[in-house]
Parts: C-alpha cells; structure tokens; sequence
C-alpha cells in the first residue's frame, strides 16, 4: 500500500498476515537497521522460481477446491490455462445455490433477502437525496425547458460509482482480472480512492511496526524448529532479516506464497492507471494508520500463530490456492467463510487471530464507511480496497446496502 515506487530497493513489500489479512492489505517493510536491505526478487520469472511455497504444489495439494469454485468456461486444475480476461464471471447464485452466467444480462441489484452476490467490482448508486422541508420551499417551482429546472437537477442522486474488491498477490492471469475493462470504468470517474498511497515515503519511526528490537530475535518467541521451518519456506528472505520481522510480516509473506509485493501488483497497478489518467486520488488511511492495525497484537502474542502455522505449512498452501480459486471465481463469501475456520489454529491462537481480525477487518470498516459514503454521494468514483472487506454482515457491502445505496455485480 505504500512506498513501491519511492526508495522501492530499501523496502521489503509483504502482505499481511491471516488470509483475510491477506486479502486487505499490502504494506512494506523499511531497511533494517545499519544500512542493510532486505534482499526481495528483482523480476516476475525470479519470484516464481524461487517462492518458497510453490504455485504448482499449491494447486495440487488443493485441486479439489479448486475444482468446486472454477469459474465457468475455464480449464480444469490439471491443465490450468488463463481464463479469457474479458470473461464475465460474476455469477448471480439462486435461490437454490445454483449459478449461471449470462454475458449479455445487466447487473443484478442487491437487495433484501436476495443472496449474496458473486463479484469483485460492484456499481454503488447512492440513495435518492430527500430535501429537509425548509430546503424544498427554497426550491421554485419550473416547467421543462426552464432554466431554474437546473436548480432541481441538482438534487438529483449522484452518478453510480464503482467499489472493487483487491487482491494483492499473483498475477492478471491468475487473478483473471481484465485492466482494460477497467481502465475503461476508471474513465467514467472523476476521483480513483484506494486504502493509503502507495507513494508515501517511509519514516524511521515506523520501524518499530514492522521489526523486532535487536535484543528480541523472532527465534526466541517460536524456537529453533521454527525457525528452520521458516527458512526452508521463505528462502528469498536473508536469515538475519527474517529474525527482525516481526510475527504478522513472516504469516504475511507464506500465505502470499513467499511472492513480494512490487509495482505490478494489483494496487499498484491501479494507482498508476490513476495517475496516468489525471485523477483525483483519495486515499481512506494513512501509511500510520495501517500499520496500527498490523500491529495491534503483541508480536509475543501473534507468535504463537505463527509457530502454529509452521509446524502445519501445507495449510497455508490449501489456503494460498483457495484464495485465488475464491477471488477468481467472484465468490467472496465462501472465501471470508473459509478464512473464518481459522483451520490449523488452535483455540488460543484462533482467538488471537480473531482479535487481530477486529483490528484490520471491522473496525477499519467502520471508520471507512462515513468517507466512502461522502465519496459516493460526491462521485462517481472508482474505490479499490481489499476483497474481504466487502462481504459479511460487518463488511462494506452491507453497510452501503443497510444505508439504502443499490448495489450492483458488474462483470469483470
């Protein structure tokens, strides 16, 4: 979410951790101390050749879900090719759990008691603007053609707007994410809003966010085994930095399958079509503000799930592909269902991933909504945040439909 473009050779971009974390964030890590830097893949073929969970065991070990959320028309696990990226996969579920996708089919409002949508982008048009009594006595009566008509126009709801749901690993192909369709949207849209802006530069006094004092190496809080472990798993990470990294960066980086963050990820991507475009850009958060919410646990805490996690590594693979399987298919909710299992996790460490949740999912909902709303009235816009913040009864979807705004999944 921050700094891939300035000083990108000094940072180390992970994602973060848990797999809805995963799925909502995206932030760097400064140099350590001394001048070092963390050693990161220099291009797209490296990554993939030296990741340390790899794509393909991934999809093995997890062919069977795969198989339940591939999306129509695309190929079998085993013989895995890219899907079409102009493919439309949101895919309106019935009543009776079935699916179907119509090409030529206009978006599908959300309303009450309908099911939950399957999408990653979503039209949001705001409710209809009712006048206080005193504001409508100041509006005068017109007749078509009237020039005053101008002055009831503009009571008039917004233009819709559009909210797409991220992901900050893999690649278009894998994502099946189409960047001309929506280049196309953002040029329907006066302002681009994401979570924080990638190009803020990073300051010395966040690095207590992210790394761990010198005289509390990660080896002390999960032991040696662990350790190892994570060495084996993350081999583009250099030993000394991995032992300053705080618990939520190591659980960030294995279940984005070892990949860095860089400028073609996804958020960045779409920043810089932005850009490119003359934008306005908006951002919800500041660089300070994410980084809170990382590291609202105490890292002595939070290594408790990351030794759980370790000794049970071909999860974090299952969960890996089954994040991609759910955004590629459009089905956020069976992905925020699944994260919820937290399978592999203990009970004390569930429920210190279930405050980490808190943290980074519903309270950072809560605090966006009122922007996002004042956004939408003002649009249009295009709003790029996390996918799993959108689904769920304390997800943004919800919170937009409970305030009267139309939703609407849109192809993509």
């Amino acid at each position: 979410m921050t700094g891939m473009s300035r000083q990108r050779d000094a940072y180390l971009h992970a994602h973060a951790p848990a797999g809805w974390l995963l799925a909502a964030l995206l932030v760097p890590a400064c140099a350590l101390a001394g001048g070092q830097t963390a050693t990161t893949p220099q291009a797209e073929p490296a990554i993939h050749a030296t990741r340390g969970v790899s794509a393909n065991a991934a999809r093995e070990a997890a062919s069977a879900q795969l198989e339940q959320v591939r999306p129509v028309g695309t190929a079998p696990v085993d013989g895995a090719q890219p899907a079409t990226p102009a493919e439309p996969v949101v895919v309106p579920v019935d009543a009776g759990g079935s699916a179907s996708v119509d090409a030529d089919a206009p978006p599908v409002a959300m309303g009450a008691g309908q099911p939950p949508l399957r999408g990653v982008i979503f039209r949001i048009t705001p409710p209809a603007v009712t006048l206080l009594p005193a504001e409508a006595g100041q509006v005068p009566a017109t007749t078509p053609g009237d020039p005053a008509s101008s002055t009831v126009a503009a009571t008039a709801p917004p233009r819709p707007s559009y909210l797409l749901g991220t992901i900050h690993f893999g690649t278009p192909e894998e994502q099946g994410i189409d960047y001309a369709r929506l280049e196309a949207l953002l040029g329907e849209t006066d302002t681009f809003v994401n979570e924080a802006n990638l190009d803020e530069a990073w300051k010395s006094e966040y690095d207590g966010y992210r790394w761990l004092p010198v005289e509390t190496p990660l080896e002390a809080m999960v032991g040696k085994d662990a350790m190892t472990l994570a060495h084996a798993l993350l081999p583009t990470v250099r030993p000394q930095d991995l032992q300053r990294m705080k618990p939520w960066s190591v659980l960030a980086l294995l279940e984005a399958r070892g990949e860095s963050g860089s400028d073609a990820t996804m958020d960045a991507r779409l920043q810089r079509m932005a850009s490119g475009a003359g934008k306005r850009l908006a951002h919800l958060e500041t660089l300070e503000q994410q980084l809170q919410a990382l590291d609202c646990v105490p890292a002595q805490e939070h290594s408790l799930v990351l030794a759980e996690r370790l000794r049970t590594s071909w999860i974090l693979r299952i969960e890996s592909a089954e994040a991609m399987a759910f955004y590629r298919s459009r089905n956020l909710d069976a992905w925020l269902a699944s994260i919820d299992r937290m399978e592999g996790l203990g009970e004390q460490a569930k429920a210190i991933e279930q405050r980490s949740r808190q943290c980074l999912l519903e309270q950072r909902n809560a605090r966006w909504i009122g922007q996002l709303e004042t956004l939408f009235q003002d649009g249009p816009c295009l709003v790029a945040v996390g996918a799993v913040h959108l689904p769920g009864v304390d997800g943004l979807l919800a919170a937009l439909r409970r305030d009267g705004y139309t939703i609407e999944a849109m192809p993509l």
